[in-house]
């Protein structure tokens, strides 16, 4: 494995780590991931997504999600992310950093969804460098990887 995405690696399990006195049993409602207006995920997570992934069109339709597209799923739904099947995420242990902090962490207390077991109990953050270890999840996506080609 590339050694950026093995950092990426365990920099999520920091991270999952860090997050974890916060965490509470959502059970699968799979809410979050069905009403996502958008999601930021960086190139290298991509690369890490679609080592796991290995299906150029699931990674495709990602990519569309990801950058604000609508996505037809199985020609019913629209706009929900590509990798939710049912109430279940089935790329979980991979997901990205912003999937990994929704809920524990809530963007200027507004964002979570009516009935989320988070409400009223996550941390209300108003930029994102109030978020967890997030300067060192930049330090480590945004540095320059000229191994990585989108070719999806």
């Amino acid at each position: 494995m590339d050694s950026r995405l093995h950092s990426l690696a365990k920099f999520y399990v920091a991270l999952d780590q860090k997050l974890q006195p916060l965490t509470r049993n959502c059970g699968p409602c799979g809410e979050c991931c069905r009403r996502a207006a958008g999601l930021q995920v960086y190139p290298l997570e991509l690369q890490y997504i679609s080592r796991f992934v290995q299906k150029p069109r699931a990674m495709h339709k990602f990519i569309n999600f990801i950058n604000n597209k609508r996505v037809k799923i199985w020609g019913e739904t629209a706009g929900q992310c590509p990798f939710q099947l049912g109430d279940y995420c089935s790329i979980y242990a991979v997901r990205p950093y912003f999937c990994r902090i929704y809920g524990p962490y809530n963007l200027r207390g507004k964002n979570l969804l009516p009935g989320c077991v988070y409400d009223g109990h996550s941390i209300t953050y108003f930029d994102r460098k109030e978020l967890p270890l997030y300067d060192q999840f930049l330090d480590l996506v945004q540095k320059p990887n000229h191994l990585y080609h989108r070719r999806c």
